[in-house]
């Protein structure tokens, strides 16, 4: 899959703007706060329907302005599709091929997006690593959204329980919330487990490929229950039942659910040692792009063809082992858009092209190759 063509207006601080872009490389330079976020975050709605940068899509809209729209040409392995996103102050519509729809424009993903707040992947909160779980690789498997959407809500009833057990002591229908709780939780885990299964051996390899085979990176599931993974459905279910008996006060206590796929985890570890406490900056961004890419690979292996890959200002912190690395997994494979600050240089190779543009003050213009 690739952009073929890009129009916008009133986007931010574009008020009008027409990118022909390459099928395989293309790189946007220009100065901080001149718009080559804003370009990538076209392109990421045109794709996906949402922004990744705020929720409130009002904002997008430039100042003083009623309106602003994005105009896409993607090509497909199968089809021509041409995608329109307009925004208006409390509305959004999004026509493809000229037919109403909502949700992924593309089907998700469609587009892979690696940004330098990403490090939290790494450095962050678990929070930070379930919500990539379950956003990037869950609906790769079926029933994962539908069974993640089913335990929160349980979760959700059970913790406002909890906080009625705390005032008036009266628990009888704790034990119903509970089974509910672990009949959804243990084949939410049970999921997570087969997603490991299928991502160690995979980022494992790409991040060797990335370092030259100097470092090996495992990933590791962190569960706050007791169990030996691998573990069946069966036996997650009753670890989960006999957990919530054991901090049953402590929650009551609390007013919350203390153990669960909720409060879950996974560590990174590069040569044994925690990438979070001893991996230095380069080997930390290093282990985002092997999720992303890994995301990419397992994009082709279910669809087909490849998505759309966003860089935005990370491309060129890599050192250049890594950086040659990068684009012998994608250079000529995947259409890739990055974004930098600095006049620094992709040369063609044999496999792909480059185009690419500078950006100022939001206007963009094609740079011719020296």
């Amino acid at each position: 899959m690739y952009l073929k063509r890009l129009e916008i207006a009133n986007l931010r601080n574009y008020s009008s703007q027409v990118i022909e872009s390459d099928i395989f490389f293309n790189v946007f330079s220009g100065a901080n706060a001149q718009g080559k976020t804003n370009l990538l975050e076209a392109i990421f709605l045109s794709c996906t329907g949402k922004s990744f940068r705020t929720s409130r899509e009002s904002e997008i809209i430039s100042w003083q302005k009623e309106f602003s729209y994005i105009n896409s040409l993607i090509e497909t392995n199968t089809r021509q599709v041409e995608v329109r996103v307009e925004l208006l102050p409390g509305k959004k519509r999004i026509e493809v091929n000229g037919v109403l729809t909502r949700g992924y424009p593309q089907g998700w993903p469609g587009v892979v997006l690696f940004k330098p707040e990403d490090l939290v992947l790494v450095k962050g909160s678990p929070l930070e690593r379930r919500r990539f779980l379950d956003l990037e690789f869950g609906p790769f498997f079926p029933q994962y959204g539908h069974i993640l959407g089913q335990y929160n809500k349980v979760l959700l009833q059970r913790n406002n329980l909890l906080r009625e057990i705390k005032d008036n002591k009266e628990k009888s229908s704790l034990q119903v919330w509970n089974e509910q709780l672990c009949q959804y939780g243990a084949r939410l885990l049970s999921l997570r487990i087969e997603i490991f299964k299928v991502l160690s051996p995979l980022i494992r390899d790409i991040h060797h490929d990335l370092t030259d085979a100097r470092e090996d990176l495992d990933i590791r599931y962190l569960s706050t229950l007791k169990i030996n993974i691998p573990a069946s459905v069966d036996d997650i279910y009753n670890q989960f039942i006999k957990g919530l008996q054991e901090v049953e006060e402590e929650e009551i206590k609390r007013s919350q659910t203390l153990i669960g796929p909720h409060r879950d985890d996974f560590s990174l570890y590069i040569n044994n040692r925690d990438a979070r406490i001893y991996g230095s900056q380069g080997q930390q961004r290093t282990i985002v792009l092997t999720l992303k890419i890994s995301q990419i690979l397992q994009w082709y292996k279910e669809i087909g063809e490849y998505p759309i890959l966003l860089l935005d200002d990370v491309f060129f912190e890599l050192d250049e082992n890594r950086r040659r690395a990068l684009l012998k997994r994608v250079g000529g494979l995947v259409q890739t858009f990055v974004t930098t600050t600095g006049e620094n240089k992709i040369t063609p190779r044999d496999n792909f092209t480059v185009k690419k543009f500078l950006v100022r003050a939001g206007r963009i213009v094609e740079t011719e190759e020296e």
